[in-house]
């Protein structure tokens, strides 16, 4: 569970003010994308929620908080397993793992997951992915 947040104003911050974020934030929900305005020391400071995984997050003791610095956004997300194949399909990110198909949008959120018996292949086309599954044939629309 970690929320990486970018501040909007043109100040630096450093890592360890994670925490006073943290704890500003302690139980509310946040989503990737959202702004979110947080006081310090009686003056409001806004920030991007670049990531929040899961999306929407209830920001808790267990929540990990990080400060984007200015101008670089890094996603990054922990895998289930080694991948065997990775490529961008469009906006999305399609992920091969073992016999697992995964597609996450540009913000690496989760929005298709399936295992299949027999994965052979995976092949692009403009209409959507098309999976091989030993005998059957599945078109994944994105």
């Amino acid at each position: 569970m970690k929320v990486v947040l970018k501040p909007l104003a043109n100040v630096e911050l450093p890592q360890d003010f994670a925490e006073i974020l943290k704890a500003k934030l302690r139980g509310r929900e946040v989503k990737t994308g959202e702004v979110v305005t947080i006081d310090i020391l009686g003056k409001p400071l806004e920030f991007k929620v670049v990531q929040a995984t899961p999306s929407p997050i209830r920001v808790s003791d267990k929540t990990s908080v990080i400060i984007a610095r200015p101008g670089v956004e890094v996603l990054e997300i922990e895998l289930t397993g080694e991948p065997k194949e990775v490529f961008v399909y469009g906006d999305n990110i399609v992920v091969i793992l073992g016999n697992e198909v995964l597609i996450l949008n540009q913000n690496l959120e989760e929005i298709y997951r399936e295992r299949f018996e027999n994965l052979i292949k995976v092949i692009q086309t403009k209409a959507g992915l098309v999976v091989v599954d030993g005998r059957r044939l599945k078109l994944i629309k994105v």
